[in-house]
């Protein structure tokens, strides 16, 4: 057995954890290339790359295609062999030159300075690597063939000594296949500011790479989550910063410690599926607990980066991968405060409400109303949405793993629901509520959602933190003698709800999307609506010969003036409409909802980001 000497932290890493409560605890990484790095190395199809330019600037890039390319010549050192693109890849720049000429560029003294992550996308494992380079050449395609692409690609062959190494868990790693492919780099943009294009990539992303200094040493690492965790901040003219949320890991904060040693750090945006590659280099800054909320709401730590100077190039990666099972630990996005302006609930941390669950009314075996009732005088509006926090019901504290629960890691166990009930005031003789009462109608579908069946039908006193109203997707009806339409997917259906009351049924056309299990839903809706049935379609799916409790629901439905179809949703059921519609609303599920505003192109349409 080989015991290694415990690493001892920097200055910059204990700031962070004394910043953020860490308890003492060791440095985890081998002052060597480790056999379990050395391992790794060998099998990983990527490895992502940084170093330093000549202004101490960090910059990322990542190779691969196929595994074997890099492997351990022994007393530390290892060696890279792997496509690479010969122009416009700025690591390979910075680190051989910018043609494939051949020559063997030595380093002189301790040699530059390197980190790489060995990836393995498949099996979600990694391992860290900082050292120093001692010789590396670009030469021509290894292709015996030759290829099409053969003047734009080249193979580095890259020698270097590991003085770190540190295995490194799986969360936030989405599956991918990795397989090689040719390069022919094009440059797209280059300037300090990001294009619409580098934008959309950052948006699209699950998976970039990022690079940092102490001075002394680098740190390449990951960071993962859902498409679009990585968010842009418009500027007047163009975008120059963007902000990422720090997700809870192994709390050893070698980024975020480098970082606070010298505030550059280098990344690497690649699309597996173009090989198109967005570099970045700038500063940045760290966002603690209140920082990190107001500009990110639901963080408690994140990093904002100025870009200094990015190059966005279209098909300079020497692979391609497809897109596989998403990490069970992904939390959910969070957008900037500046881009939910509009939307997002006002914050009442001065005088915190809190609200007790009254009632569970089932509708569907997955989908039942609650009735809440408020400690504090709190007014909505119809359309608008309440933000429930239900952390101190539901936070065990830190946990690195719980491959039982990986959902509940990083959780903040805060949850925004569309309210379903109309506005208490002004008051109305027939409302069945109090003024200081509301509903929701949700779907059991999360471990806040599944927290609320499991007490929703008990003699419990459960009460909930309540951190505001926000939004506004009210359905109003346009001033002109036009109808409005309502497009909606299962419960997309509840920003509705609370405005029916003031709509005149005559002037809606609802077209609803309801599976048959989901039935129960319309029925208590439209039954508790006198007038609305004769202004609805549904197109129910999933119907089975199983049960007779959705045919029979159909029925009754049908027989108060609702017109069934039993297939799904078409585009000339929308356009029959339009010369009647003077507006349209939909709320669906993402991908439900770009088919239809194509079918809308040209009309007024309104819609909310529901994830139903």
């Amino acid at each position: 057995m080989t015991f290694y000497q415990a690493q001892d932290f920097h200055e910059g890493e204990k700031s962070v954890q004394a910043r953020l409560g860490v308890p003492e605890m060791d440095n985890p990484t081998i002052p060597m290339l480790s056999p379990q790095a050395s391992n790794m190395l060998q099998r990983a199809p990527l490895l992502a790359f940084g170093t330093l330019d000549a202004g101490n600037r960090p910059w990322t890039t990542v190779w691969g295609g196929r595994t074997g390319f890099s492997r351990p010549l022994g007393n530390n050192m290892i060696g890279i062999n792997t496509s690479v693109a010969v122009k416009l890849d700025p690591v390979v720049e910075i680190l051989v030159g910018r043609d494939a000429k051949g020559e063997i560029v030595k380093e002189e003294g301790e040699g530059r300075l390197l980190s790489g992550l060995a990836i393995d996308l498949e099996t979600r494992k990694r391992v860290k690597l900082a050292g120093r380079m001692v010789a590396g050449t670009l030469g021509g395609t290894n292709d015996e063939k030759g290829s099409e692409n053969s003047s734009q690609q080249g193979v580095l062959q890259l020698v270097a000594h590991v003085d770190e190494s540190l295995g490194n868990c799986p969360k936030y790693l989405n599956r991918r296949e990795i397989s090689p492919a040719d390069t022919n780099p094009e440059l797209v943009s280059s300037s300090t500011s990001l294009n619409q294009r580098a934008v959309d990539l950052i948006h699209k992303v699950d998976l970039m790479f990022l690079s940092t200094s102490s001075g002394t040493s680098m740190d390449t690492n990951h960071r993962g989550g859902a498409p679009g965790f990585i968010r842009c901040i418009p500027g007047e003219d163009s975008c120059t910063q963007f902000v990422y949320p720090e997700y809870s890991g192994n709390r050893l904060y070698q980024s975020l410690g480098n970082m606070v040693l010298e505030p550059k750090a280098g990344f690497c945006f690649p699309d597996f599926e173009t090989g198109d590659s967005l570099f970045v280099t700038g500063t940045t800054e760290i966002l603690f607990g209140k920082e990190a909320a107001e500009i990110m709401p639901r963080s408690n730590l994140a990093v904002r980066v100025t870009v200094h100077e990015a190059r966005l190039v279209a098909a300079v990666l020497p692979f391609r991968g497809n897109t596989g099972e998403f990490s069970p630990y992904n939390p959910v996005v969070r957008y900037l405060a500046s881009e939910k302006a509009s939307t997002r609930a006002e914050e009442q941390s001065h005088n915190m409400v809190t609200a007790k669950l009254l009632s569970q009314t089932p509708l569907t075996p997955t989908i039942s109303r609650f009735r809440f009732g408020l400690s504090n005088a709190a007014t909505y509006t119809a359309g608008q949405y309440v933000t429930i926090d239900a952390s101190e019901h539901l936070d065990l504290g830190y946990s690195h793993m719980r491959d039982d629960d990986p959902r509940s890691i990083n959780d903040d166990f805060v949850r925004t629901f569309t309210v379903s009930s109309p506005p208490g005031l002004p008051p109305r003789p027939t409302k069945r509520l109090a003024d200081d009462e509301f509903e929701i109608t949700i779907r059991k579908v999360g471990i806040v959602t599944d927290f609320l069946f499991e007490h929703g039908l008990k003699s419990s006193d459960l009460e909930l933190k309540i951190k505001g109203f926000g939004g506004s997707f009210a359905v109003e009806q346009t001033g002109v003698q036009k109808d409005v339409a309502f497009v909606a997917a299962g419960v997309g259906i509840t920003p509705l709800m609370p405005c029916l009351q003031q709509l005149k049924s005559e002037s809606l056309r609802l077209l609803w999307t309801v599976r048959a299990a989901d039935i129960g839903l319309a029925v208590d809706m439209i039954e508790s609506t006198p007038g609305l049935a004769p202004s609805v379609t549904m197109f129910v799916t999933g119907i089975t010969t199983d049960s007779e409790e959705p045919h029979s629901a159909l029925g009754k439905l049908n027989d108060i003036g609702v017109r069934i179809e039993r297939r799904r949703i078409d585009k000339s059921d929308l356009e029959g409409l339009i010369p009647a519609v003077g507006r349209w609303y939909v709320c669906t599920g993402a991908s439900q909802r770009r088919i239809i505003l194509e079918w809308l192109s040209g009309q007024e349409v309104l819609y909310e980001d529901y994830n139903f």
